[in-house]
């Protein structure tokens, strides 16, 4: 027997093949493997087999960016297809700051000052949960004029970045090779700013970002990741970038972030220090007021994400062309984005040509804000191609409220019905944050949703499970309210019991009255109020339609004063689909209404023995 067979690696099979190949020669024909000590020898031939094998498997897996494993490697595949991995992102949040200077009438002038400035680095304290504190810092002085009037120094749009700014210096020299790596591993790059000194002159040096762009005189450097972990800086060659020569001093300055943490927090203290043009410090008088909460910070890339992002950027070749491309390109320079999606302008309703509709989830709040919105498309243009014009759209959140009726055997567990209702509560909070949900481009699956609440605890029996969708609409309050809301899914129905419901809110011209809104099941909007009695009494008039089909419902000419028991004045609109499977369409965003989600968990009193005959027991209906 010829020992060819390499159709097994497993330590024991190796061995086996190893046993059959010695018995099949003449000098080992009637020999006991197993009772001597050749059988050692042969342990250590398989394990050697073994770990070899192991071992080319693990190194082949390395050098392909699929299946390779260590940072390291992976981020050295990703930039043979000329991607960058993302640094951590310092949280950014902006400011308009008062300052209110006291009219001097000693030795040091007369009047109020000329200015007052406010120093660059530690600007404001941000309180998270646990009282845990959060720097954030300013790159510059930043300098305005007093007003001669009333004394007001005013600085608006203040720009600060969370963390401590930092500048590591490097000095050029010939005599070695040298590395330009710095020396935070939590470095925000996208804030970074690089000077090089030659003798007298100082040059700001950018990071390169087109090579045709780029001839030999430009002062750009190549932004890498380092075996480190840090951020690694290289300059030009004479060829592509000028290049360093001996003595260069290179400074560079960068904030250090702590990553996603600050994002949407709304409690800060000041911490930075001002003086006024007379060179006196002013503690006092000092009014901020915060513009935008903290946004847009992140941790470094992870290798997941490197895997997933690198393909997708290379195919857009640095341009943005087909939807795939925006997609691909907006993580990178907005990395706080949790979920994506684009479509050309002639799929939107009403159609809108020439455009390419980008629709982005950020990690921390349902929508962008204005400035984050103006800052995401300016630096998209640059990557547009042609007349296409990128806007920038709100998501349009579609969530699920469930209502479940959960039996269980109480025989099969020691836990109480709380506590079994606690269990499901946390099975769907984290499966509402699993890749299922919280993305463009999903599908709410009802048969595997129930199939998880069944498995949540031993003892459940069965759960019956209803399913509403709901849009939250936020209202301009004392102005007349047309509005479309679309749902992407059918609605049913129901000639017996509306299927659209909302929370209640007062209208002009109806007094102190609660009004809601509900459908006739032949698709018209309803307006009513509740008698005192629990009878409704409805309101004549045209309050709008429902397109059960389509599934969009239309509201009419309503001027509401007051949304009841909403702080944010949203109207929850709620109806029951045609079917329990739901798809995102579009700019739809599908998410779990965990804050709607309502378990009742019932005895199973036939599977626990308490009624065998079934006598009386009613299930709960599986319609809404």
């Amino acid at each position: 027997m010829a020992l060819t067979q390499v159709n097994s690696l497993e330590f024991n099979e190796i061995k086996s093949q190893l046993k059959a190949y010695l018995k099949g020669q003449s000098e080992f024909s009637d020999y006991d493997f197993e009772g001597s000590s050749l059988s050692t020898l042969l342990d250590v031939l398989a394990y050697n087999t073994y770990y070899s094998a192991v071992n080319a498997n693990l190194a082949i897996n390395e050098n392909y960016l699929d299946t390779a494993i260590l940072r390291e490697n992976v981020v050295k595949l990703a930039k043979l297809i000329g991607y960058t991995p993302r640094s951590a992102r310092s949280a950014r949040a902006t400011f308009t700051v008062v300052v209110q200077t006291i009219y001097g009438t000693g030795a040091n002038g007369r009047g109020y000052p000329e200015s007052v400035q406010i120093n660059k680095g530690v600007f404001v304290s941000f309180v998270g949960d646990g009282g845990k504190n959060f720097i954030f810092s300013i790159p510059k002085d930043l300098i305005v004029s007093v007003n001669t009037l009333d004394g007001k120094a005013t600085f608006t749009g203040v720009l600060a970045y969370e963390g401590i700014f930092i500048t590591d210096t490097f000095v050029k020299t010939d005599s070695e090779r040298q590395r330009f790596i710095l020396g935070n591993l939590n470095a925000d790059t996208s804030s970074m700013t690089v000077e090089v000194t030659r003798g007298t002159i100082t040059d700001a040096y950018l990071e390169a970002t087109d090579i045709t762009a780029v001839n030999n005189i430009s002062k750009i450097f190549f932004l890498e990741e380092a075996e480190s972990k840090k951020p690694e800086l290289i300059f030009g060659d004479g060829v592509l970038g000028e290049a360093l020569v001996n003595g260069d001093v290179i400074e560079v300055t960068y904030p250090t972030s702590i990553g996603a943490e600050p994002n949407g927090l709304s409690g800060f203290s000041f911490a930075g220090t001002v003086k006024d043009s007379r060179n006196a410090p002013i503690t006092s008088g000092i009014t901020l007021t915060l513009d935008t909460p903290p946004d847009g910070g992140a941790s470094p890339e992870t290798i997941d994400s490197i895997k997933y992002s690198a393909p997708k950027f290379y195919s857009s070749f640095g341009r943005a062309v087909t939807t795939k491309d925006y997609e691909a390109i907006i993580p990178q320079i907005y990395p706080n984005v949790q979920s994506i999606v684009a479509f050309g302008g002639e799929e939107a309703d009403p159609p809108e040509y020439g455009k390419v509709i980008v629709v982005i989830k950020p990690k921390n709040a349902d929508r962008l804000s204005i400035s984050e919105k103006d800052a995401v498309a300016k630096k998209i243009r640059s990557y547009s191609v042609g007349a296409v014009e990128p806007k920038i759209m709100d998501p349009s959140v579609l969530y699920i409220d469930l209502v479940s009726f959960v039996y269980f055997n109480p025989n099969n567990s020691r836990r109480d019905q709380d506590e079994i209702k606690q269990i499901i509560y946390r099975t769907l909070e984290t499966l509402n944050a699993s890749a299922e949900f919280n993305k463009f481009g999903g599908k709410f699956k009802y048969s595997k949703v129930q199939k998880i609440i069944d498995d949540a605890e031993p003892s459940i029996t069965s759960n019956i499970t209803k399913v509403k969708m709901r849009k939250n609409v936020p209202i301009s309050l004392n102005q007349r309210f047309n509005y479309k809301i679309c749902f992407g899914n059918r609605i049913n129905a129901q000639l017996d019991t509306p299927t659209l419901e909302t929370n209640g809110f007062k209208r002009a011209d109806g007094g102190n009255q609660v009004f809601y809104l509900n459908d006739d099941g032949l698709g018209t909007i309803r307006l009513y109020y509740v008698n005192s009695d629990g009878s409704k009494q409805f309101i004549g008039g045209n309050w709008g339609t429902i397109d059960y089909t389509a599934g969009e419902i239309t509201i009419n000419d309503l001027v509401i004063t007051e949304v009841v028991g909403s702080r944010d004045n949203i109207i929850q609109f709620a109806v029951v689909p045609e079917s329990n499977d739901l798809v995102s369409l579009r700019e739809t965003y599908l998410t779990l209404g965990i804050d709607n989600l309502v378990v009742n968990v019932i005895d199973d009193e036939i599977s626990s023995g308490s009624n065998t005959s079934g006598t009386g027991v009613v299930p709960e209906s599986s319609y809404s």
